[in-house]
């Protein structure tokens, strides 16, 4: 990293879906998961205390804590080792593994969950391997924390800023019809579907933290367009004073059955 006027900026060389360098940003910046939404899923997937669950793309255990504080017995798969020192969550089994590659055994899991993380796999591959490590008529669910962009005036600058600085960036991942693609391999059929709004009050440092989290956004701006808007950004907070952003997301989550041979 690098300091420009005291303020550090992001100097570091990364690959798109490699957050290595940015997993202790992630770790303490990223927002948790309303509890509704945490229940309707668990009521989707018919799961008990004590049943074993596998948490894909566990990054650095967000959601994967909240299963554990569910009872569940909880595989946390996650391919990147930064990522995976940085959870601090030693009740989950931790696995090196990913969406097209687990190694966890045939028929061996009561529901699967990706929270924040299926936008990076190839469904192609993944949703095969998910089913076979799920038992038979076991649930997917996969779910994000999407900004709601009108009902924060610093998310809306912030994205405007983005639109400036970097005008080619999209998380053209927010678009996509999930309904079809959790269908499109004929090994998972739809189950239900949620939305619940929530707001996570954040820090300065924590917003600016939650930028430098964002790995498409900084793979696609490259460093020097990044330290502009980051700089941009951090005299915008300065200049309005803004201490605290209360970030509005609207949760979205979808949930599928495994179809049986």
């Amino acid at each position: 990293m690098s300091s420009v006027d005291g303020r550090f900026t992001n100097r570091w060389q990364m690959t798109i879906g490699d957050f290595s360098q940015q997993a202790d940003a992630y770790g303490s910046a990223r927002p948790g998961y309303p509890v509704g939404i945490v229940d309707q899923l668990l009521s989707d997937a018919r799961v008990n205390p004590g049943d074993s669950v596998v948490d894909f793309g566990a990054g650095t255990g967000i959601f994967t804590r909240l299963l554990l504080d569910r009872h569940l017995q909880v595989a946390a798969v996650e391919p990147n080792l930064s990522m995976r020192a940085q959870a601090n969550c030693d009740r989950a089994t931790w696995i090196e593994g990913s969406f097209e590659r687990c190694p966890l055994a045939d028929e061996s899991q009561s529901w699967a969950v990706a929270a924040q993380a299926f936008h990076w796999a190839d469904p192609a591959t993944a949703l095969p391997e998910i089913h076979r490590v799920l038992r038979p008529q076991s649930v997917f669910s996969v779910l994000w924390n999407n900004r709601s962009v009108e009902d924060c005036a610093a998310v809306k600058w912030t994205e405007d800023a983005i639109r400036r600085h970097v005008p080619e960036f999209a998380e053209a991942y927010r678009q996509r019809s999930w309904n079809c693609v959790l269908e499109s391999t004929g090994h998972f059929r739809m189950l239900a579907t949620h939305v619940k709004q929530h707001v996570v009050s954040m820090s300065r440092d924590r917003y600016l933290a939650l930028w430098r989290s964002h790995n498409r956004l900084n793979n696609i701006a490259g460093p020097e367009r990044f330290d502009r808007f980051f700089i941009e950004l951090s005299d915008y907070l300065d200049s309005n004073q803004l201490e605290q952003i209360d970030v509005v997301y609207n949760c979205e989550a979808w949930s599928a059955q495994r179809i049986d041979a």
